[in-house]
């Protein structure tokens, strides 16, 4: 019932049919001793109170300029418990609790309808102020009524462009008429040239967000940003940078050499990449993002002098290498798809990846550090590992339990050059199939791995998701960095050789954890079947929260020919070596 309720709430305005509140006087003191009254300590108790006093509210019998007095009274006990109800399902994981698809419909439907209180104002008080003739008696009326549309839809697009948080960290869907609404909203603004108008000034408040303009290239940012590409807690890192970059966004009428995004604010639909449109698609705002671009890329060069306090603290490098790639590049595919069944074999994370390319040797067994730890049983090499001081051992064995180990399957739906898009059904989901996950793939267990990432993750049928999988490479090898530490202690951490065979020569490239001491132009120790070569590391090729991929060179050109041999043996030994996963299954 919720979720139908949830469908069709942005398609009519609300009826008004109540003529009194049953659980307080409509005035504003009245409502702010009603709401103090409740604790966030009974949540379930305070969240049923305020649904009901927000369904009563939209259908009350009064004042426009009123109504908005009143849930502006109750605004601050309305967002707290939404704050405290999505604590309970977002950063989850994919798949969900009956429990929390519950609290996840309820948070929808109470941040749903608290926007469409705030549009339903702003539309009754603009028809409201076209009904009513000049008169000099009614000024303070109309005054009044002009400042609640005001209000009314910049905080109107406030809880929209929460809504799309709430959505996209939830790899869900806009509701539908969610982007009508979003666009007739400012499209009001515009029309009655409000889109400006500092509402700092008209409340005596003090918002980094301060007219509508910028409340709406807020909620336009949200979603150019969304990519599919980035995890819940990413999102959240940039919706709190979007306070910043909102005022960077320039929203035109006409199109510009820099109109790099365009909207027809008729139709239900989000701002697309400028390139031809059907004919039935009619632009009307053109947004540039070059600003916001340069910006970036000054944060890049030099962080300290052009970041911003949030973006110091929200805007990581995976981050920046994101939005950097959104604003820079084409949008366009590059590559076709093309209809594909099969079964794909997955398993996660870099660690893991560095077990199965070793032929199932943990980590520190390919170090050749001499622990003498290789044949010891599992119990009494965990014993024995509590009383060594290489913590950086003890922590790589502790992650790679049985689970992590696992092995999964998915159904290929089609392919392209560079990779799978596939369907993960209601099977149990790693903690880790999140984007930017490095993966391995393979069709068939007994095959080669080839290794990959998690491009993208959208919400599809029957609860289940569809994963975007970018193969990166097909020949990868493990081996291991060595990172002198500040006290000339040593840590070792697994690192991938990457391959690419090109018509006239072989490039590589290095895939490392990410780890914030791993960037460019730092010298690092390749660790090569138990032989040490110093590296440098020259450019990042590709960022993602779960790894890095650099192109490095050789600081000694000679010792090329150790990589060539580390590379032939592991060929011979991946065609002459028997299969192992059965066995661990």
């Amino acid at each position: 019932m919720i979720q139908e309720q949830i469908a069709e709430i942005f398609q009519l305005p609300t009826a008004l049919t109540r003529e009194k509140l049953t659980f307080s006087e409509p005035t504003v003191a009245a409502i702010s001793e009603w709401s103090s009254s409740f604790s966030l300590m009974q949540l379930g108790d305070t969240t049923e109170a305020v649904y009901n006093a927000l369904y009563e509210l939209a259908e009350l019998q009064c004042l426009e300029t009123l109504r908005f007095d009143l849930i502006q009274s109750l605004h601050p006990l309305i967002e707290n418990v939404l704050v405290s109800l999505e604590k309970n399902f977002l950063n989850q994981g994919l798949f969900h609790s009956d429990r929390n698809k519950h609290i996840i419909e309820l948070s929808t439907r109470l941040r749903t309808f608290f926007a469409n209180i705030y549009i339903d104002i702003a539309m009754r008080s603009e028809s409201q102020l076209k009904q009513q003739k000049i008169s000099f008696f009614r000024f303070t009326e109309k005054r009044n009524l002009k400042t609640a549309r005001i209000l009314a839809s910049y905080y109107g697009l406030e809880q929209l462009g929460l809504l799309l948080v709430q959505q996209q960290m939830l790899y869900s869907s806009p509701l539908s008429n969610q982007w009508l609404m979003t666009h007739t909203l400012y499209d009001l603004a515009l029309k009655n040239q409000e889109q400006l108008i500092n509402i700092n000034q008209l409340q005596g408040i003090n918002r980094t967000i301060y007219n509508i303009q910028q409340a709406y290239a807020q909620v336009l940012l949200l979603e150019i940003f969304n990519t599919h590409q980035i995890r819940p807690s990413e999102i959240h890192a940039l919706y709190q940078c979007s306070f910043d970059w909102a005022k960077m966004v320039q929203i035109l009428p006409r199109e510009t050499t820099l109109s790099r995004y365009i909207i027809d604010t008729r139709k239900d639909h989000p701002p697309v990449y400028n390139r031809r449109q059907h004919d039935s698609f009619k632009a009307n705002i053109f947004i540039a993002t070059q600003s916001l671009f340069e910006h970036i890329n000054l944060t890049i060069q030099k962080e300290n002098e052009y970041s911003s306090k949030n973006e110091k603290v929200y805007l990581s490098a995976p981050l920046k290498f994101h939005v950097q790639n959104v604003l820079g590049s084409s949008s366009e595919r590059q590559h076709e798809r093309y209809e594909y069944s099969a079964q794909l074999q997955i398993c996660f994370s870099l660690l893991t990846a560095h077990f199965y390319l070793s032929k199932a040797k943990n980590f520190h067994e390919t170090l050749h550090l001499n622990h003498h730890y290789d044949f010891q049983s599992e119990t009494n090499l965990y014993a024995n590992l509590a009383n060594t001081q290489d913590n950086s051992i003890q922590k790589d064995l502790n992650l790679l339990d049985r689970k992590a180990k696992h092995i999964y399957q998915a159904q290929v739906l089609d392919i392209s050059i560079n990779g799978y898009r596939v369907r993960w059904s209601n099977q149990e989901a790693p903690h880790n199939l999140r984007t930017g996950e490095f993966i391995l793939v393979s069709e068939h267990l007994h095959n080669q791995w080839k290794g990959g990432v998690i491009r993208w993750i959208k919400q599809s049928v029957n609860k289940s998701y569809e994963l975007g999988l970018e193969v990166l490479a097909q020949d990868i090898f493990p081996c291991a960095v060595k990172v002198i530490t500040d006290r000339s202690g040593v840590n070792f951490h697994p690192c991938l050789l990457v391959q690419i065979q090109n018509l006239e020569n072989t490039k590589s490239s290095l895939i490392l954890p990410n780890l914030a001491f791993f960037k460019e132009h730092q010298t690092i120790y390749l660790r090569l079947s138990g032989q040490d070569i110093k590296v440098y590391l020259i450019k990042t090729l590709l960022i993602t929260q779960s790894f890095i991929q650099f192109d490095f060179e050789l600081l000694n050109d000679e010792q090329q020919s150790l990589i060539d041999q580390f590379v032939h043996e592991q060929k011979i030994e991946s065609n002459n070596h028997q299969d192992v996963w059965e066995a661990l299954k």
